[in-house]
């Protein structure tokens, strides 16, 4: 009706308890090729498994690349609080808002957000001002506005 086709060459099908003769089928209307899980959509595994720590590495990877390339920068607490809060926590809300994520995942998320905003490295160990619990709570009730990982 719009005159909308979709792209052959860009996408795959795939098939999960269907005989051979129904998938030829199918592959020879649509011309789609067929496909096996898994694979990286938009930048999230599609699996057909139980998400593990494995498959959420290049979430824990993407934070510590951008944490190490902000360490270098001289920034103030204020500055290091506004990249966790518009950057690293965006990071994980485009994760969560499709996958559960492994408790495991989220306590190595905060973690390094943790040690960036008080440390400005993610690697590095420094003694936080503050206990994390206390950070989590809003502006009005005295915290910094970061918003928990896990509810």
């Amino acid at each position: 009706v719009s005159g909308l086709a979709a792209s052959s060459e860009k996408s795959s099908i795939f098939f999960c308890n269907t005989c051979r003769r129904t998938r030829e089928h199918i592959l020879r209307i649509t011309q789609f090729r067929q496909d096996d899980l898994p694979i990286k959509y938009l930048g999230l595994p599609l699996i057909t498994s139980r998400l593990t720590k494995q498959h959420c590495a290049p979430l824990i990877e993407k934070i510590q690349a951008r944490v190490n390339n902000w360490a270098t920068k001289t920034l103030s607490y204020a500055g290091r609080l506004q990249l966790i809060k518009s950057t690293l926590e965006s990071l994980q809300v485009f994760w969560s808002s499709t996958f559960l994520l492994p408790s495991t995942v989220t306590k190595e998320c905060e973690k390094l957000m943790r040690r960036f905003l008080w440390g400005g490295k993610g690697i590095s160990f420094k003694q936080s001002l503050v206990k994390w619990s206390k950070v989590y709570l809003p502006w009005q009730e005295g915290g910094l506005g970061i918003k928990p990982m896990k509810s």
